[in-house]
């Protein structure tokens, strides 16, 4: 009787996490960079490109701050931004949220918990002062001295961002991020507006 084969995992890799509106912002920059070094030589030479930022069809808390911030950062690297959508290159973004189950075991970095061994002391003395702050300093100081701990989030966001010359790509940019698991509200487009519209009927005499 033949065996199945048995399951493996990928190296270890490292993922950002989306914690604050800052790392939005970290996020539009680099868009931005990557966006300017793959169109570098578009357009008319010593003309700036113009680009037509496309609004998302239903918006979030997290579309919306991307498509202003994004346009700000393309501004400050040369581009040129209109509200025509005749008047440039359709540029249009999409974020999808991607939520996991029965995500198993997370294998820690080799080396990692003697890197945490030599931090431990540092808490002592707080920790006879108060538990509380004991737990708040280590929870900080674990994540600051490795550089690796944090929770591990259920939910991924992928956010494509695309440049379009008539049905061509022209550059075409992703990211890939964990967000906090109470916090996948602020990437969830919100839906069309209910309908109002009321039907009477009319009954003859």
């Amino acid at each position: 009787m033949s065996q199945v084969p048995v399951a493996t995992t990928y190296p270890v890799t490292f993922q950002k996490k989306m914690q604050a509106a800052q790392h939005w912002d970290i996020l539009t920059e680099d868009v931005a960079n990557r966006l300017r070094d793959a169109l570098i030589g578009s357009g008319e030479q010593g003309r700036p490109i113009s680009l037509y930022v496309q609004q998302p069809k239903y918006d979030s808390d997290f579309g919306e701050a991307f498509h202003n911030l994004l346009i700000t950062h393309l501004m400050e690297r040369g581009f040129s931004i209109t509200e025509n959508p005749a008047g440039g290159l359709p540029l249009i973004y999409d974020v999808q949220v991607v939520s996991h189950k029965d995500r198993g075991f997370i294998r820690p970095m080799p080396g990692l918990f003697t890197a945490l061994a030599s931090s431990v002391f540092v808490l002592r003395e707080v920790a006879d002062e108060s538990s509380t702050a004991a737990w708040m300093l280590g929870a900080v100081g674990v994540d600051v001295v490795t550089g690796y701990i944090t929770d591990n989030p259920n939910n991924e966001i992928i956010v494509t961002t695309s440049v379009m010359s008539g049905d061509r790509y022209v550059a075409r940019v992703r990211d890939i991020y964990y967000i906090s698991d109470n916090n996948v509200g602020q990437y969830i487009a919100s839906g069309p507006a209910p309908v109002t519209t009321r039907i009477v009927e009319v009954v003859g005499p």
